[in-house]
């Protein structure tokens, strides 16, 4: 197994109030740091991605990668809906009906999460 070195990123961090700081964030990459900071701070306070001096690729990036986390949170639901359905008393001939439109929107949440991780990648 080989671990991967973690470089501590200073992410420059904005509150709601206008007030500038930074915070210090291990990750693999830059755009690692911005997103665990993102998801450290709960989205209550923005990173100021003009202080960080992102290239237009690393925006575009971190762009994707905000939307592919977004399709991926809309997939878990989608799966707690199918669970619920199939968990229920409903008829089995009720549940499949019900089943039908949640299965072709997992399959095009999937097919967008592939060619986000594609375009990410590339």
């Amino acid at each position: 197994m080989t671990s991967q070195t973690q470089t501590i990123y200073s992410i420059p961090i904005v509150d709601d109030e206008g007030h500038e700081f930074t915070l210090d964030q291990p990750a693999d990459s830059l755009i690692s740091a911005v997103l665990l900071m993102h998801r450290k701070l709960n989205c209550q306070h923005a990173v100021d991605t003009e202080m960080l001096g992102l290239t237009e690729q690393d925006k575009k990036k971190l762009t994707l990668q905000k939307e592919k986390e977004l399709t991926e949170q809309k997939l878990q639901a989608i799966y707690k809906t199918q669970y619920a359905i199939t968990d229920s008393l409903w008829p089995n001939h009720v549940c499949i009906q019900k089943m039908k439109p949640l299965k072709e929107q997992e399959k095009q949440l999937k097919a967008k999460i592939s060619e986000l991780e594609a375009e990410i990648w590339s």
